[in-house]
């Protein structure tokens, strides 16, 4: 709510060197969300990033391996499962997101939640069940998606198979 309102109040009026204004576009609600959901992402990946030993990368550079020899040979491969078990969570998070969109949103740039608890405000509970439904569909189509990959990706990315 308060990362909201601080956009509310940060981007009513037009930026001052470009004079452009994204308030009521969708741009206001999606760095709204970036920002909304930057810690809950950046957790699991400073995690991993701790736990890798700094020796690691010592002995690749001592070898001479350049900074991106280093980061596609050492980096990526360690990191790379929390980075994408935090977009698995980001994703599932906000999907169903309320209030930050609800505060942001406006004709034309309605997010999903918005529009389930409009329906449901409204009377029309078989249109926001039936808009429910779909979300959890395509939230499972997505587990499913994952679990035919989960043999090609890095072990740790997909979260229920550890």
């Amino acid at each position: 709510m308060v990362t909201a309102v601080a956009f509310i109040l940060v981007f009513a009026a037009p930026i001052p060197v470009l004079g452009i204004s994204i308030y009521g576009t969708i741009w206001i609600i999606l760095i709204a969300y970036f920002s909304h959901f930057f810690a809950v992402s950046l957790k699991p990946v400073v995690s991993a990033f701790k736990q890798m030993d700094p020796s690691l990368e010592e002995a690749a550079r001592l070898a001479g391996a350049g900074f991106m020899r280093r980061l596609k040979d050492i980096t990526v491969p360690l990191v790379g499962p929390a980075a994408g078990a935090s977009v698995i969570l980001v994703f599932l998070i906000a999907c169903n997101e309320l209030t930050v969109s609800a505060l942001l949103w406006s004709a034309g740039t309605q997010t999903l939640g918005v529009v389930i608890y409009n329906l449901d405000d409204s009377g029309s509970f078989n249109l926001a069940s039936a808009l429910s439904v779909l979300v959890v569909l395509m939230v499972l189509l997505m587990m499913l998606v994952l679990e035919l990959f989960a043999n090609r990706l890095p072990k740790g990315v997909v979260p229920w198979r550890s």
